[in-house]
């Protein structure tokens, strides 16, 4: 790397490079939600519908007052009152705008932020490439209470401590690619994946088979029944870590029916 394209990252990297960095990885896809700023706009929407919402209802207390002409104020088809119309219009066109903009940032706040790794691989990358992007325009990295990944995936406890480790994460068995020397790295979501669940079968088919060659060495019930409890109560928060359900109900259920199976072992045991 030229002594000139380290001085002028602004020339020959800039916003292409950029882009072809954040699009490389879905974990690096964010921006900022601008939570303050839709507040406040969703407020003067609903603050100006208040006010149609008013001037409509003073405009039909008038029409159905004793002293109004006959007005016939129950069709749209037969409407003579051209400003009731034109207010209705307005209505609509801001409801719209209320709606679409509600709804919006409904979705937004319903997603969980990006993870602080992701943030610090895309901060990185800004600072390996120094002057690529004018500051002013990478501000936006520090709002970190305001960023919103494009992508969010669901990950269960165990492969998210996981993946907070950067000794895990640069292991060779999931590198992929690496680009701009030793300064980013690629690793496998799919190595990664068959890791976990191989690790999950392995602590499934544990807890299934253990408990039965401990039984069948116990004779004593309440001893029994000891052994069953044990594992019952370490298989619930094993669930918990491992699964990436977030209803502690599926938890329960889970557990439930590993507790079932367990009985049924005991009950067919001589």
């Amino acid at each position: 790397m030229s002594a000139e394209f380290r001085a002028k990252q602004w020339k020959y990297v800039g916003y292409r490079g950029f882009c072809n960095f954040l699009s490389s990885d879905n974990d690096f896809l964010m921006l900022r939600r601008f939570g303050v700023l839709s507040i406040r706009v969703l407020l003067a929407l609903q603050d100006e519908l208040v006010e149609l919402e008013e001037q409509l209802q003073t405009l039909e207390n008038q029409l159905t007052s004793f002293e109004a002409p006959d007005y016939h104020n129950g069709s749209f088809r037969q409407e003579t009152e051209e400003c009731r119309c034109e207010l209705i219009r307005e209505i609509a066109s801001k409801l719209r705008s209320y709606n679409e903009l509600l709804l919006q940032h409904s979705d937004l706040l319903s997603r969980p932020g990006p993870p602080t790794r992701n943030i610090s691989s895309v901060s990185n990358w800004l600072q390996n490439h120094d002057d690529a992007i004018l500051p002013q325009e990478t501000a936006f990295l520090s709002q970190r209470r305001d960023l919103v990944p494009l992508v969010t995936k669901s990950t269960s406890p165990l492969r998210s401590l996981l993946e907070k480790s950067s000794h895990f994460r640069l292991l060779g068995l999931w590198k992929k690619r690496t680009l701009d020397g030793d300064t980013i790295h690629y690793y496998s979501e799919q190595r990664i994946n068959l890791f976990v669940s191989l690790t999950l079968t392995t602590l499934g088919l544990f807890m299934l088979v253990a408990p039965l060659w401990v039984l069948a060495f116990v004779d004593d019930k309440v001893k029994r029944l000891w052994v069953i409890t044990l594992f019952v109560v370490l298989f619930l928060p094993l669930v918990v870590f491992t699964s990436s359900a977030k209803s502690p109900e599926a938890s329960l259920a889970a557990t439930a029916a590993y507790a079932a199976v367990l009985v049924v072992f005991l009950q067919i045991s001589p």
